[in-house]
């Protein structure tokens, strides 16, 4: 329905035919013109509208609004050009345009181009919950504000907790804000002044500065790190780091990522540092080396790393993983930061699942590998590269650089299937794989080995009640060697190895089911697995063959290893939102104890000495995980040793924690010697290490948390790391209060938040 009135003033009778029209057809359309694309349709709705001639206006009154594609206006009164599209709106002003708003006394503006003056206005981002007022705003596009003088806020109300007062303010949605004389407010108090002012007021990736950070150290003094993003297209973009370290120089880095398809993926990061300080050990370089790496003369320092994923022809896929760094001391150095470690090896693992080795490894992997996998075989080729950093190393060139590298090597294997119907089952391993090392001694050489292992198995039932499954191994390898002399004189270049290993398993399932019928559980089903396993590798004699891993020296072994596990599952009635009643099951119980007695360690032993006393039985181990209820967890690895008499490992933790959020978590570590399962005989000792963890967080309430974590070595009483802290979560702004202790250092750190703003803090 079309209602117009071009009187001046409206009679009463008009008014209130004006009002059912107003109620029928729900708007009030004033003229309509012909759209283009630059152009839309307009309509007006109000209480009361009269028609201007001699201005060529429309003037509406009480609960005006006019609407146009996505742009809204509100007001309590409007003067309206359907020719120009400018209005002039008094009186609780709302103009809404996409998800963004402007509320002002008065506003005069064109709704086409959405340029014009905002009057004690205040615009509302509503992606960022950002607000930004001022005595005089002009909206100088669809998405552009300036003001002489306003504030940005991302609180709610007259009263905010906190806001930013400036001079000069630009702000672009979808792009940033600018301010000169910017004052930090808390409340009514100021807390900061700043010449200058950058923020994001963005929700789409676009180039531009990030939010900087701002350390301090003894190592590096005051450190400033600005990073520029750049959106180069739909599936790349980069990102560039000035790192200004005042005791230390400029740290300049790149980020670049792309997406090639749904499959195709990668990522590289590189950092250059020329270094003003070198760590060669002496008194005056004390704070910038490291007791645990060689001694660092270059200045000259950098680390590029890379991954990348991608889909092949023909189901097969690759990836690519590079870690090549300066110096042994640079990652522990570099640690922290938007392009250190720690932020780097957790942006791999979310975007690619493949983590870096740890920062104080000194040797770091790089690989190249292709695959594919059908549903029972797999292929896969790898070159790895292991760099060795502190052979590398400039003030290391005379050590000699003897690392193993695999370049390259390929495996095929099946998985565990049956042969037909015969009852057999069959699986394989299979591999070649092709060794070199940089620098090469009497004892270590270069060359190629083949290793091919099939297993096969036979299942049976025995009885109603046990399992039995007997397999059997055939192992070839074989290999040919550069300059290898054996210990008899041989320097034939081609050996070869034959051997077998055989075995068998025997078990039995005794479950029994009780019904509980309580809040805890429908019914709880227990079962118990007792198994005995038997493991024979005959011995063979192998002096006069090349050594490059575990593979070329197969161990003797005549073991029989006895378990039991325990495990308790739950079930509960659902019922999904249709009313359909369903299970869930929960193992809320798992523990599993096993123990190997060596028939060839008892020989051995009876051999040498009839008085010696063997100990052909290894330790007693226990493996458990406990989460009986949602609030509590527990988990356990013990291993006893029969001959001592105490535990000789024992790694044990629980964390108990309420619907409020607190909680406290502890784990106690203490590794006295490692064991291998199959060989106890060779007992490996390790310097003993025994520590206890300790992790309490206290929801204090809904907006302040609590935490304090001690971590303890106990066979020196001393601290390892203790930090404490606060954190204050409000609704438009954050506070993080830190103090760290550690054996090496100790800090204090913050960090506020402003929503909408970024963050900021010092340490």
């Amino acid at each position: 329905m079309l209602c117009l009135f071009y009187q001046r003033k409206l009679s009463l009778i008009a008014a209130v035919a004006f009002f059912c029209c107003l109620v029928a057809a729900d708007i009030v359309t004033a003229e309509a013109l012909k759209e283009n694309p630059k152009e839309v349709s307009w309509h007006i709705s109000a209480l009361v509208v009269t028609y201007d001639n001699e201005r060529n206006l429309y003037i509406a009154e009480d609960d005006v609004v006019i609407t146009g594609g996505t742009t809204r206006l509100e007001a309590d009164y409007v003067e309206f050009s359907n020719k120009t599209k400018d209005a002039f709106a008094q009186g609780n002003v709302l103009l809404i345009s996409g998800q963004d708003s402007v509320t002002c006394n008065a506003m005069q503006i064109n709704l086409l181009t959405e340029k014009g003056t905002i009057n004690k206005g205040t615009i509302f981002v509503q992606e960022n919950n950002f607000y930004i007022s001022g005595e005089n705003i002009k909206k100088t596009g669809e998405f552009t504000y300036s003001a002489d003088k306003g504030s940005i806020t991302s609180c709610e109300g007259e009263s905010p907790d906190w806001k930013i007062t400036g001079k000069n303010i630009r702000v672009t949605i979808e792009g940033y804000g600018y301010a000169n004389n910017t004052v930090l407010w808390a409340k009514k108090a100021p807390v900061l002044y700043s010449p200058f002012l950058s923020f994001p007021v963005k929700v789409k990736r676009q180039t531009g500065l990030l939010a900087p950070m701002i350390t301090s150290s003894d190592r590096k003094g005051w450190e400033y790190e600005q990073p520029l993003f750049i959106a180069i297209s739909r599936n790349t973009d980069a990102t560039l780091y000035v790192d200004h370290m005042t005791d230390r120089g400029t740290k300049l880095a790149g980020e670049f990522r792309y997406v090639l398809d749904n499959s195709s993926k990668g990522a590289m990061l590189m950092d250059f540092l020329d270094d003003s300080k070198i760590g060669d050990g002496t008194d005056d370089t004390e704070l910038y080396s490291f007791n645990t790496t060689p001694q660092r003369t270059n200045t000259d320092r950098y680390w590029f790393r890379m991954k990348h994923d991608q889909d092949l022809t023909n189901g097969f896929t690759s990836k690519l993983d590079i870690d090549v760094v300066s110096d042994a001391d640079y990652l522990q150095e570099f640690k922290d930061g938007f392009t250190g470690f720690d932020e780097t090896n957790q942006y791999f693992e979310k975007a690619f699942g493949r983590s870096l080795d740890e920062y104080d490894d000194t040797t770091r992997k790089n690989s190249l590998t292709v695959s594919k996998s059908w549903s029972t075989y797999s292929f896969n080729a790898q070159a790895l590269w292991y760099d060795n950093v502190k052979a590398r190393q400039k003030d290391a060139i005379n050590t000699t650089d003897t690392t193993l590298q695999t370049l390259p090597s390929i495996e095929f294997d099946a998985s565990r299937q049956a042969i037909g119907t015969s009852g057999l089952f069959y699986a394989l391993d299979s591999e070649f794989r092709s060794f070199y090392r940089q620098d090469t001694t009497s004892t270590l050489v270069n060359g190629q080995r083949i290793d091919i292992y099939p297993k096969a198995y036979l299942p049976m039932q025995l009885g109603k009640s046990f399992f039995f499954e007997p397999y059997v191994g055939t192992r070839g390898t074989a290999w040919h060697t550069d300059n290898f002399t054996d210990i008899n004189g041989s320097d034939d270049g081609f050996r070869t190895r034959a051997t077998y290993d055989v075995g068998a398993q025997l078990s039995t399932t005794i479950n029994k089911i009780f019904t509980l019928n309580n809040d805890f559980a429908d019914k709880v089903k227990h079962s118990i697995v007792p198994k005995i396993e038997y493991a024979f590798q005959p011995n063979v004699i192998q002096d006069d063959l090349p050594y490059f891993d575990a593979v070329d020296k197969i161990v003797e072994k005549n073991l029989v290893t006895w378990s039991l596990t325990n495990s308790f599952i739950a079930r509960n009635h659902t019922l999904t939102p249709e009313g359909i009643k369903s299970n869930q099951y929960k193992e809320f119980i798992w523990m599993k104890v096993f123990q190997s007695y060596d028939i060839k360690q008892k020989r051995d032993d009876e051999g040498i000495s009839a008085s010696s006393s063997p100990k052909p039985w290894s330790d007693i181990k226990l493996e458990s995980e406990i989460n009986p209820f949602e609030y509590f967890t527990m988990e356990a690895d013990l291993a006893w040793s029969p001959y001592k008499g105490r535990f000789s490992n024992i790694k044990a933790g629980a964390t108990i924690s309420d619907k409020r959020g607190d909680s406290v978590s502890t784990y106690y570590k203490n590794n006295r010697e490692f064991i291998n399962l199959y060989y106890p005989s060779q007992i490996l000792t390790a310097t003993p290490l025994e520590t206890w963890y300790t992790r309490l967080n206290l929801k204090l309430t809904n907006e302040l948390a609590a935490y304090y974590s001690y971590e303890a070595d106990l066979e020196t009483n001393k601290n390892i790391e203790s930090r404490a802290g606060i954190i204050l979560t409000k609704a438009c702004w954050g506070l993080a209060l830190e103090f760290r202790d550690s054996s090496a250092d100790k800090s204090i750190s913050f960090l506020i938040t402003l929503n909408g703003i970024g963050g900021f803090g010092s340490k």
